[in-house]
């Protein structure tokens, strides 16, 4: 009976198995060992709308009005403007955490780089919340970690949504407001950007290797467009209907895996008491 448990407990495991990847939506969004980030992810990615199309090559539009974080009216080509190459992020002040992870995250390997931020290359985040008024505080958390002469390499923009998501377009960063969360949905990538505005790489994570970061700014210098690499990660919001509906086909592979086990259990359960009574007659 043993080997009978034994079988009936593995029966359980992968009857169960379904259920729990279902269980866990969000677990895609979830960071993975750097070592996974010398492996391209695929073109495109799409969870509930929030969607990264990989665009090598694209033009940003220049002429796209912004403000700065000390309310400076500016347009992307005069930001994006001088020979140095640019990381570009979108990102928000009242994101709950994906944000402050990204950012934390480019902050870190900064003096890794062995390039200084505002002389060979320069940041600029666009802020997803439209005319935000907090940009600015969004600015103070992260530049007040730079030395002082790297402070002003680092540019966060603000603007109405049609710029915001026209520039966003253009390099295939899609992004959905969740209204009754009062959030935005929205991957994290780092998108480098030649002298000149095209598209030379995207970077996904949330930790970044000096490698690849380096390999990935030398190359935007270049204008010479590079593979993707890292894997993505995304504020991942659940739709209640989507939600209902996997809740149910949860709860209908757990009933499933109920029933088969109860079956088996029955099923050995016959088998054995049918043996017992072949060896009765004999041991009589």
């Amino acid at each position: 009976m043993a080997t009978s448990a034994h079988i009936a407990l593995y029966a359980t495991l992968v009857a169960l198995g379904p259920s729990v990847a279902l269980a866990h939506p969000a677990d895609e969004a979830r960071p993975r060992a750097m070592d996974d980030e010398i492996l391209a992810p695929p073109p495109t990615y799409k969870a509930n709308g929030v969607t990264v199309d990989e665009h090598t090559g694209a033009q940003v539009p220049l002429d796209v009005a912004f403000k700065t974080s000390d309310g400076k009216a500016t347009t992307l080509g005069d930001v994006l403007h001088g020979d140095v190459p640019t990381i570009l992020t979108f990102n928000y002040s009242d994101c709950p955490m994906l944000c402050s992870l990204q950012l934390n995250g480019l902050s870190k390997v900064l003096p890794d780089l062995g390039f200084q931020l505002g002389g060979q290359f320069r940041i600029v985040t666009i802020d997803l919340e439209p005319d935000d008024p907090k940009v600015a505080r969004l600015r103070d958390r992260y530049v007040a970690k730079l030395p002082e002469a790297q402070r002003a390499g680092w540019t966060y923009l603000t603007g109405d949504a049609a710029s915001i998501r026209r520039v966003a377009e253009s390099v295939g960063f899609k992004y959905v407001y969740v209204e009754e969360r009062a959030e935005w949905a929205h991957p994290a990538a780092l998108i480098f950007l030649s002298t000149k505005g095209t598209v030379t790489r995207y970077v996904y994570g949330i930790e970044y290797a000096p490698a690849i970061m380096q390999e990935s700014i030398f190359k935007a210098g270049l204008s010479e467009s590079s593979t993707a690499v890292g894997f993505m990660n995304r504020c991942y919001h659940f739709d209640p209907e989507a939600s209902s509906h996997a809740r149910a086909g949860v709860l209908a592979l757990r009933l499933g895996a109920a029933g088969f086990l109860v079956l088996l259990v029955t099923g050995f359960g016959v088998m054995h008491v049918v043996r017992r009574n072949k060896r009765a007659p004999g041991d009589a």
